[in-house]
C-alpha cells in the first residue's frame, strides 16, 4: 500500500514537474530564510545566557553610561548581605603585548580585573583553573586565539609577557587559557588582566573615577527589586556625606536617588543603550521586525503552495472519480492526498534546511559572527519549522482531500461538475494577500535606503573625511607629540594635526555652574579634552568668538550652538565652575553644532576643554589615503618603536549607523526572498490560468484577436490583483515607516516617490511576468488548441 502511495505521488510529480517545482522551491526558500533569520534572533535573545547562573548576575552602572567605579562595588559588597561577589572590569582602548620571544601584538579587547571575576563569571577553561587564574597579582588569561596568534602551538601557561595600556606597563604571567567566547557576550575579550594592584589602591575609595564595567553576583533568590533597593540603601551614608549638604538624613531621604543603574545581565544587550556601552547594543524592535519577515516570508510560501494545489486539484478530478469507480473509500482518498501534500512540504523543509545550513557557512565565512551556528543546535527550532510543514501541506491538501472526494464518480467522468467559483475567488484573495505583503516590504526597504543615505551624506557639522586617528593612549610618542606634529606637518599632504582624549564620538558629562551671578543654575553637559588644533583639524565651523590658542588660554572652552542657546545665548567671555575642568573657565568661542552620536539622539549642549592629552593624534590629509598612512607611519616611526596604530575616523564614525546599514541589508535580502516566492507563485497560478483557457484562447484567434489583444486579455485580471495589493500595501507601509521613523531625531520626510517607484517597478514586472508566460499561448495555432480539446 505505501509504495504504491509512493509510486502514485512520484508519478503525479513527474507529469506536472513545472507545478512541482515551484512548489517545492518556493517552501524551501520560504524555510530557509525563515531558519537563518530565526538562528540570529535567538542569538540576540540570548546574549550571555552561556554562563552558568546568568539569572544571578547583574550590571551596575550610572544612570546614563555604562561604567561604575570600584568604590561602588566595594559599598554594595561590605553594606549588602544580598551580594556574593563582585567584579570590576576596565576596558583598554589599545593595548600592546610583548612576549618573552620578542613577538608583539596591538589588541583593542583588553580588560583588566579585579579578582572576583572568575566567582561571577564560569569560563571553560582549556589550560589551567578558575581556582587559580587570578589568584596571583599578575595572573593573566587568554583566549584559545589570543594564545595561539603569540605562542603558537606551545603551551602558554606560565610563560611571561608584558602588556603596556593607558595606565601601566607590566610585566604579567600567562595563568590560564579558556575556550573562545560565543559571538553573542556583551563583554567581549581575548585578554584579561588582574587590575594592577597599586592602581586599584588608589582609587579603591573614589567614587567620581569609574574605572569600568560592574558586576554584582548576587545570592540565591534574590530579585531585581530586592537588589536595586539594596543599592539605594548601601549607598546612603555615602551620598548623604557627599551630597547631604547639613541636611538632616530623614530630609535627604525625601529625594534620595543613588545615580546608579542595577540591570540583570542577560538584559544589558536589548535594553540598554546608554554611553560607554562594551559592545554594540541590540535594537529588540528590529528583532520583532525580522520575525515578522519570517513568519511572513514563510507565510509566502505557504500561500504559494496552498494556492497552487488548489489550482492543479481540479486537474486530478477524473482520477478521483477512477479511483472511486475501483473501489477506494472517500477516507482513502482523504488521507492519499493529505499524505502527499505534507509529503511534498516535508521535502521541501529538508532541501530549505540543506539551503540554510549552506548559507550559514557562506556567513561564517563572511565573517558574519553572530551566523556561527549549525541547524543542528537549534532543536526546537527545527521541531517548530517542521510542524509548519505539517499544516503547510495539511492545508494545501485537506481542499483535493475533502472537497473534491464529495462529487458522485459519475459526475466527474462525465465533466459535470464545477470547481470553478469559490476557489478561483479564495486564490485570488491569497494572491492579493501575498503581494500586498511583499510590496509593502518593498516599499519599507527604499526609505530604509533613503534614511541610510541620508545617515551618510547629512551635513554633520565637521569634515569626517581624510582623517587618520593615531593611537597614543600608551604614550608612545612620550614627550615627542609636539615633535611629531611639527614633522608631519612638513609634508604637502597632511594639511593639520590636532591632540585629543578619545575620539569625538566619546564624550564624557560633567555639570558647570556660572561664576559671578545670583542664583546661579547648574548646567549638564558632555565635553572632551582638546589642544588648540584639533576643532580645526575636524573641519568645526567658528560660529562666534575664536578658537582656543595656547598663547591665550589655560582655562578656556568651546561650546556648541546648543550650550549656547541653553545659556541663553551671548556666552562669550562668561565664566564657569566645571569642577575638576577648572573652577573659572571663560568661553571663548563658539562651533556649530555637531553630530556625535546616532541620529536617534539629539544634539546636546557640547563643551571642549584646553587640554594638552594627547591621546588620540587625529590627522587631516588630502589626496591618497595610502600615501598619507604611509607619510604618517614613517615619521611615527622617527620618534618611537612601538607599533602604528592608527584607523580612518570616517569608517569609525559610520559605525553608529550600523544597526541602519544591518536592518536595510536583512530587509533588502528578505523582501527580494519574499517577491521571487510571490513571483513563483504568480508565474504557477498564469500557466494553470493558461491552461484552463487554452480553447478560449483559440476560439477568440480564429474571431480574429490579435496577439496583443490576447495577451493585454490575459494581464488585466494579474493587474488589476497586484493593483488592489497595491492599495493595501501603501497604508501597511505608511504605518510601519511612520513607527520606524519616529526612533529618530533626524530623519527623511515620507514621501510619496518610494510609493510610486514601487508601485511602478511591481506593474511593469507583473506585466512582464505575464506577457512573458502567455506570449507562447497568445502565438499557438488555434487549429492545434481546438485539436486537442
Amino acid at each position: 500500500m505505501l509504495k504504491n502511495h509512493l509510486l502514485s505521488i512520484y508519478r503525479n510529480l513527474k507529469r506536472n514537474k513545472g507545478y512541482a517545482a515551484i512548489n517545492i522551491i518556493g517552501l524551501a526558500i520560504g524555510f530557509a530564510a525563515a531558519t537563518l533569520i530565526s538562528v540570529y534572533v535567538k542569538s540576540e535573545f540570548t546574549y550571555d545566557e552561556h554562563y552558568a547562573n546568568h539569572d544571578r548576575i547583574y550590571r551596575l552602572s550610572a544612570n546614563n553610561f555604562a561604567l561604575s567605579s570600584i568604590a561602588h562595588l566595594n559599598q554594595v559588597k561590605e553594606y549588602s548581605p544580598l551580594v556574593e561577589e563582585v567584579v570590576n572590569l576596565m576596558p583598554n582602548p589599545s593595548a600592546t603585548i610583548k612576549t618573552a620571544a620578542d613577538k608583539s601584538l596591538v589588541i583593542k579587547d583588553f580588560f583588566y580585573t579585579t579578582e572576583g571575576y572568575n566567582t561571577v563569571f564560569e569560563q571553560d577553561y582549556v589550560l589551567g583553573n578558575a581556582e587559580t587564574s587570578l589568584s596571583v597579582p599578575n595572573g593573566l588569561i587568554l583566549t584559545e586565539t589570543m594564545a595561539k596568534k603569540l605562542f603558537g602551538k606551545a603551551n602558554p601557561v606560565g610563560q611571561k609577557v608584558s602588556v603596556i595600556t593607558q595606565i601601566a606597563q607590566n610585566d604579567f604571567q600567562v595563568t590560564g587559557v579558556i575556550k573562545d567566547l560565543p559571538s553573542n557576550v556583551s563583554l567581549p575579550f581575548s585578554a584579561l588582566g588582574r587590575l594592577p594592584k597599586d592602581f586599584q589602591n588608589t582609587y579603591q575609595y573614589s567614587f567620581s573615577f569609574t574605572t569600568g564595567y560592574s558586576y554584582l553576583f548576587t545570592k540565591e533568590n534574590v530579585t531585581e527589586e530586592q537588589l536595586k533597593m539594596a543599592v539605594e540603601e548601601a549607598m546612603l551614608p555615602i551620598n548623604h556625606s557627599r551630597y547631604g549638604e547639613g541636611k538632616p538624613m530623614d530630609e535627604f531621604k525625601k529625594t534620595y536617588q543613588s545615580g546608579l543603574l542595577v540591570m540583570p545581565l542577560r538584559d544589558v544587550h536589548l535594553n540598554s543603550n546608554i554611553q560607554f556601552e562594551s559592545s554594540e547594543s541590540g535594537n529588540a524592535n528590529y528583532l520583532y521586525v525580522f520575525l515578522s519577515i519570517a513568519v511572513f516570508v514563510i507565510l509566502l510560501a505557504a500561500i504559494n503552495y496552498v494556492n497552487l494545489s488548489t489550482a492543479q486539484a481540479s486537474k486530478r478530478a477524473k482520477e478521483i472519480g477512477i479511483r472511486s469507480v475501483l473501489g477506494s473509500f472517500r477516507n482513502q482518498l482523504i488521507s492519499r492526498f493529505i499524505a502527499e501534500s505534507v509529503l511534498i512540504a516535508l521535502t521541501a523543509v529538508l532541501i530549505g534546511f540543506g539551503l540554510a545550513e549552506a548559507a550559514l557557512q557562506l556567513l561564517q565565512g563572511g565573517g558574519f559572527a553572530h551566523f556561527d551556528a549549525n541547524i543542528t543546535e537549534f532543536p526546537q527550532l527545527v521541531a517548530a519549522v517542521f510542524s509548519v510543514a505539517v499544516l503547510t501541506g495539511f492545508a494545501a491538501g485537506i481542499y483535493p482531500a475533502f472537497y473534491l472526494t464529495n462529487f458522485k464518480p459519475s459526475a466527474v467522468l462525465k465533466g459535470d461538475f464545477n470547481t470553478g467559483g469559490k476557489s478561483k475567488s479564495f486564490r485570488n484573495w491569497l494572491v492579493i494577500f501575498q503581494f500586498a505583503v511583499s510590496l509593502s516590504l518593498a516599499i519599507f526597504a527604499v526609505f530604509i535606503g533613503q534614511q541610510l543615505h541620508f545617515s551618510m551624506k547629512k551635513d554633520l557639522g565637521f569634515d569626517k573625511t581624510n582623517v587618520l586617528m593615531i593611537d597614543n593612549t600608551k604614550g608612545q610618542l612620550g614627550e615627542s607629540a609636539e615633535a611629531f606634529r611639527n614633522e608631519l606637518l612638513k609634508n604637502a599632504e597632511i594639511k593639520e594635526v590636532g591632540f585629543s582624549h578619545y575620539e569625538l564620538t566619546g564624550l564624557a558629562f560633567n555639570v558647570i555652574i556660572e561664576n559671578g551671578v545670583d542664583n546661579p543654575q547648574s548646567q549638564r553637559i558632555q565635553y572632551k579634552y582638546t589642544d588648540t588644533h584639533y576643532a580645526e583639524t575636524m573641519g568645526m565651523e567658528l560660529v562666534a568668538g575664536r578658537f582656543l590658542s595656547d598663547e591665550l588660554d589655560d582655562e578656556a572652552m568651546l561650546v556648541n550652538e546648543t550650550l549656547a542657546k541653553n545659556l541663553g545665548g551671548d556666552v562669550l567671555g562668561r565664566k564657569f565652575d566645571a569642577g575638576v575642568n577648572g573652577s573659572n573657565v571663560e568661553v571663548v568661542g563658539v562651533v556649530k553644532d555637531f553630530h556625535y552620536e546616532d541620529f536617534r539622539k539629539a544634539i546636546g549642549p557640547v563643551a571642549f576643554y584646553y587640554s594638552p592629552i594627547h591621546s588620540l593624534i587625529s590627522v587631516k590629509f588630502s589626496g591618497d589615503i595610502k600615501q598619507a598612512t604611509e607619510t604618517t607611519a614613517t615619521v611615527f616611526g622617527q620618534f618611537t618603536q612601538e607599533p602604528f596604530d592608527y584607523k580612518l575616523f570616517e569608517r569609525s564614525f559610520d559605525q553608529l549607523f550600523d544597526k541602519e546599514k544591518q536592518m536595510g541589508q536583512v530587509i533588502n535580502l528578505f523582501t527580494g526572498l519574499a517577491v521571487f516566492v510571490a513571483i513563483l507563485g504568480l508565474i504557477g497560478l498564469v500557466t494553470y490560468t493558461l491552461d484552463q483557457r487554452v480553447k478560449e484562447i483559440g476560439i477568440r484567434k480564429v474571431l480574429g484577436a490579435s496577439v496583443p489583444q490576447i495577451l493585454g486579455l490575459l494581464s488585466k485580471e494579474m493587474l488589476a490583483l497586484i493593483g488592489i495589493s497595491f492599495l493595501v500595501a501603501i497604508p501597511l507601509a505608511f504605518l510601519a515607516v511612520s513607527q520606524w521613523m519616529n526612533e529618530f531625531v533626524y530623519h527623511i520626510n515620507i514621501g510619496v516617490a518610494p510609493f510610486v517607484l514601487v508601485g511602478g517597478v511591481a506593474a511593469i514586472f507583473i506585466l512582464t511576468v505575464v506577457a512573458a508566460r502567455s506570449l507562447t499561448a497568445a502565438t499557438a495555432n488555434p487549429v492545434k488548441s481546438l485539436r486537442s480539446e
